[in-house]
């Protein structure tokens, strides 16, 4: 899935959904703006079937907020925190998944 995200980052999405295949679904700004989607990433998200790159969850942070991002967790159950404090925690570990991967690699 890494080398379809790394495609979707090249093509300036914020997130994407491997399904349905063979082409997944990409989410850019306008998308995530809808709290009902940013729900349904989340739900997805925890199936494994979504990866937000960096830069969505900057723009997700920027525009909605984390407690607004951490009520619609709590909805999804994607990320199992308490606290909105908890949820920043998680937030910041899916952030730097791209770095961790790489540090694994060496």
């Amino acid at each position: 899935m890494k080398n379809q995200v790394e495609e979707q980052e090249v093509n300036g999405s914020l997130a994407y959904r491997i399904y349905p295949l063979p082409k997944g679904i990409s989410y850019y700004e306008k998308d995530l703006k809808d709290v009902k989607v940013v729900e349904c990433l989340f739900d997805y998200a925890q199936m494994l079937e979504v990866i937000i790159v960096r830069n969505g969850w900057v723009f997700l942070i920027d525009f909605h907020g984390y407690e607004i991002l951490f009520r619609i967790n709590q909805k999804s159950g994607w990320f199992d925190c308490e606290t909105v404090e908890e949820f920043k925690l998680y937030v910041e570990e899916a952030m730097n998944w791209e770095e961790i991967e790489d540090i694994k690699k060496n």
